[in-house]
């Protein structure tokens, strides 16, 4: 990739060391030539390295959106419009896991150096609304709750209809692209990335009592956002006290305990799986369900709720304790033909000869190309056995669009089988497979931005057809609203209890 890095691009290096605040970056212009040459690599990377590119997008359809994004470059365009563009050609692919960032140093910067929006909020889809659920700003003064009309002149509503087309998500699952609003800073992130880097932002508010008032508030970086929380959360309201201790006391339980269990009563057990990878997943999981035998429950409700994923293995270890006889889980993972060109691969991602050999040993090259991936290099692709401390009893699953990658394929594999039932929303990867596994970064010559690009295709051992581009579908839709979180409230918990209740 050095041989393609231009002078400019090292003239624009130079620039972002000099500079205290990255945004100036995002109105900086690229020659048309330079435009070009990067989408020329995007196309190319995307059609050699993804495994599904075209699973949901026709090829005419994908060629035809690079074709109108060329057409527009024809003449210089600034960063931020650039990478606009790429954000939404990326997103019509239909793949959560191919994603457009910045390169490492600019993005670095941002975090550092990045000014943003300063109110944590909570989103209301269909119609969409937006409420404070913190204030990080210098005054720290707005009350939970209260209701964010617009910004900056924009209403709530046109500023989600901007900002949905930018994110990446399986098929036409729109609850994964809602879960990119709600979590973290992510709103902050992608709001300054794609929309708004200002200085001030004037804020409209409605507060409880259905008065309206505006509000000008600072950028914050941060560093000022972690200082500003700590103002917050010492607020003297009593009210707001109670809904901050709240708040604080299960977001530090899901930080330290992210695979937990507990009897919620002699006959109902929950088990809440917060990701796929925590060290101790497997200790955790074998305690509960061993309890949970010897305790002879007969009613589990496993949460995996804000559950993005993590190891494939620990996925199907965890589907073992919940089934009663040998279930398939994957029918096969298998990547592009194109990855055989090592040349390109090699010279503008970050693979290189020594991952190849640490691979090849797991895979076999199909009469096709593409690689498939060994029943022996990953056991998903067998059929899983129950485990000694299967729970047999009744099911119920909580999801919501956070649930995705491994988390999706675990909740498919349990639907398909008629194993329990499910209450929230609809899951955030598709319920026949995702792509994943490993990942290519791809990083355009010239404006530098990196394309992660999944190397393995998943597909699910499922012979449904009416759920192709969905998630796992609720067997009871609940949404969360502000009015839950404002009373405290977790209604698809307590709407599992209600059904435990009838049955």
């Amino acid at each position: 990739m050095k041989l393609h890095v231009m002078a400019f691009v090292g003239f624009l290096s130079l620039q972002l060391n000099a500079q205290s605040d990255p945004k100036t970056v995002f109105d900086q212009k690229f020659p048309s030539h330079m435009v070009q040459e990067d989408l020329k690599m995007l196309k190319t990377g995307l059609e050699k390295i993804h495994p599904g590119l075209y699973r949901y997008t026709a090829k005419k359809t994908v060629d035809s959106m690079f074709t109108k994004v060329q057409s527009l470059s024809n003449f210089p365009m600034t960063y931020r419009a650039f990478y606009r563009e790429i954000c939404n050609l990326v997103a019509q692919i239909k793949c959560q896991h191919t994603i457009a960032t910045p390169d490492s140093e600019l993005l670095g910067k941002i975090m550092d150096k990045g000014r943003f929006f300063p109110l944590k909020i909570f989103w209301e889809f269909e119609p969409e609304k937006a409420y404070v659920t913190s204030d990080f700003s210098s005054m720290a003064d707005l009350s939970p709750g209260t209701q964010i009309v617009g910004i900056n002149g924009q209403s709530m509503a046109n500023i989600y209809g901007r900002l949905i087309p930018y994110f990446p998500s399986d098929g036409e699952i729109r609850s994964n692209k809602h879960s990119r609003l709600q979590t973290g800073m992510e709103f902050q992130f992608w709001y300054y990335l794609l929309m708004d880097s200002s200085e001030y932002f004037t804020v409209e508010l409605k507060g409880k009592d259905g008065g309206t008032f505006t509000k000008i508030h600072r950028a914050v970086t941060q560093e000022e956002w972690k200082r500003n929380y700590k103002k917050y959360t010492s607020h003297k309201n009593p009210e707001i006290r109670k809904y901050l201790d709240h708040y604080g006391a299960k977001e530090r339980t899901k930080r330290e305990n992210p695979i937990r269990y507990e009897f919620l009563s002699d006959d109902i057990a929950l088990l809440t799986v917060g990701n796929f990878y925590a060290p101790n997943f497997k200790a955790v999981v074998y305690e509960a369900f061993k309890k949970i035998k010897d305790k002879g429950v007969g009613n589990l409700i496993v949460d995996v709720r804000n559950n993005g994923g993590g190891n494939d293995d620990l996925g199907r270890h965890l589907l073992s304790y919940l089934v009663d006889r040998p279930t398939a889980y994957l029918d096969s993972l298998y990547t592009n033909a194109g990855i055989a060109d090592t040349t390109f691969l090699f010279k503008h991602t970050d693979k290189n000869a020594e991952w190849m050999k640490a691979t090849l040993p797991f895979v076999e090259q199909m009469e096709d190309g593409r690689f498939a991936t060994l029943p022996t290099a990953h056991q998903g692709l067998l059929l899983q056995q129950p485990s000694e401390n299967r729970f047999q009893g009744n099911l119920y699953v909580l999801m919501n669009g956070r649930s995705a990658s491994t988390t999706a394929e675990f909740t498919s594999v349990l639907h398909f089988n008629k194993r329990a039932i499910f209450i929230g929303e609809e899951s955030g990867g598709a319920y026949h497979g995702g792509h994943g596994g490993d990942f290519a970064q791809l990083r355009l010559p010239n404006t530098k931005i990196t394309v992660q690009i999944p190397l393995s295709k998943y597909v699910m051992n499922s012979k449904e057809t009416k759920l192709i581009g969905k998630g796992t579908l609720p067997d009871y839709p609940i949404q969360t609203t502000i009015q839950d979180i404002l009373e405290l409230r977790d209604s698809q918990l307590d709407f599992a209890l209600k059904l435990l209740k009838e049955n």
